[in-house]
């Protein structure tokens, strides 16, 4: 069933906007969904679809972001919650560079830790509810080869890293009744990903409007059986070397090696 309250942190762009406005065409009066977005700024007017219920001045790179949600959520109890705020910034092993690599680390694998930790001290998570984070086919250590090459250390060390968060999430959330996954989109078209142009034909990349309609599908499919798994909804064709380390004729949606 969808989810009668939806919580989407990350939600001003990219998939994290798309995911909202999936939500609210598919929310009816025989199935309603609440849908709650996090924005770091005040969207402008008409900027959400009517009716979405907006957190703004959340920056979950900061320490009491998790706070901040719980209050603009009112007391609602949540289906869904889908971590979507990340960073990507490319760096070489020649010129690394610090702060880059702590903003991702911070939003992509520290952030969700607190995120969580905050929502279930304040009971904010309903009965059976759905963890989602999302991560990247750029974390698998497997899918890592000397074809790819280096580089881009805080990108794959910080996706690598959320799905180890995700995944001990999922042993502390499981007795609670919460399903924890950790998703791969596919390679998404958005302003993030401009610098990897170069790489959307190989990558199979999609925009983010094709993306959102089978990421919530497979949320909706998700169960507590499978919490604590990494998925791609999208099979192989989002993952650019996925027949060439994994084999042929894989399945969709598709278990993503760590």
């Amino acid at each position: 069933m969808p989810p009668s309250t939806a919580l989407i942190i990350g939600a001003s762009r990219g998939l994290g906007l798309a995911l909202v406005k999936v939500l609210s065409s598919r929310s009816s009066s025989t199935n309603p969904t609440t849908i709650f977005a996090t924005t770091r700024s005040p969207p402008k007017q008409g900027f959400f679809p009517k009716g979405v219920n907006v957190i703004d001045g959340i920056d979950v790179g900061t320490e009491g972001a998790g706070e901040k949600i719980v209050k603009g959520l009112k007391g609602e109890k949540v289906d869904w919650v889908v971590v979507v705020a990340g960073v990507l910034k490319k760096e070489t092993l020649e010129e690394p560079n610090w702060e880059d690599e702590m903003d991702m680390y911070r939003i992509c694998a520290v952030a969700p830790v607190f995120l969580t930790s905050a929502l279930v001290q304040s009971s904010s998570f309903a009965p059976h509810a759905k963890l989602i984070l999302l991560t990247s086919e750029g974390g698998s250590i497997t899918l890592r080869t000397q074809n790819e090459g280096g580089g881009m250390f805080g990108h794959h060390g910080s996706k690598a890293a959320a799905n180890m968060i995700g995944r001990l999430l999922s042993f502390d959330l499981k007795e609670k009744g919460i399903t924890v996954g950790m998703i791969h989109p596919g390679f998404l078209i958005t302003e993030m990903t401009e610098g990897m142009k170069e790489h959307y034909k190989k990558g199979g990349a999609i925009t983010p409007e094709v993306a959102a309609p089978v990421f919530l599908d497979f949320v909706e499919s998700l169960t507590i059986e499978q919490s604590g798994q990494f998925w791609a909804p999208n099979g192989p064709k989002g993952i650019g070397n996925a027949e060439e380390v994994l084999g042929k004729d894989l399945p969709t949606p598709l278990q993503v090696p760590w």
